[in-house]
């Protein structure tokens, strides 16, 4: 699974600077293999992983110097699902891409979900229904469940999913019509 970019070098000994996308960088600071590739058959050992600022300082044992360093430049790299320590009650947001997205109260299904990002406030889920695209947000209280092997279901706050909210209030927002 993808684990995040190499954005630059560090030094001159072949240290490289990496943007995580992950929740936290904790979560990486014990990963001993990163791969180059997303089948997980070129790995690269961690030799060393310290925190600057929101970035990771990562050392590889395969890259001695900055020259060396400058050709994985804006690359990709990976980790094993295995090497990760997911706390209890947390997914991976690659689990939830492709869930369908089900009204609990009603069965109706909204979509799936096709991205999770985050804007500080915590994460928004995109769902997408054919040419409809939603953005829900991604809290407890709108959340009953959500079963990686099946689907997500939720109780939406008003507006959202209403494609007739506000069709049926009058041209300038009352409930008045002609």
């Amino acid at each position: 699974m993808e684990a995040g970019r190499i954005i630059n070098t560090h030094g001159i000994a072949g240290e490289v600077k990496f943007e995580h996308w992950c929740d936290s960088a904790d979560v990486l600071k014990n990963v001993k293999v990163m791969y180059s590739d997303p089948e997980g058959k070129r790995p690269l050992n961690v030799s060393s992983v310290r925190m600057q600022n929101k970035f990771l300082l990562i050392r590889f044992a395969e890259i001695h110097d900055m020259n060396e360093a400058m050709r994985w430049k804006q690359k990709i790299l990976y980790v094993s699902r295995d090497d990760i320590k997911v706390p209890e009650g947390s997914v991976f947001i690659e689990d939830l891409i492709g869930l369908p997205v089900t009204d609990d109260a009603t069965g109706k299904r909204y979509g799936f979900i096709s991205d999770v990002f985050n804007r500080g406030a915590g994460d928004i889920y995109e769902i997408k229904d054919g040419e409809k695209t939603y953005l829900f947000p991604a809290v407890s209280e709108f959340i009953v469940s959500a079963d990686v092997e099946s689907e997500i279901r939720i109780k939406p706050p008003k507006g959202i999913f209403d494609e007739d909210y506000n069709e049926d209030k009058g041209e300038n927002g009352s409930d008045e019509t002609e």
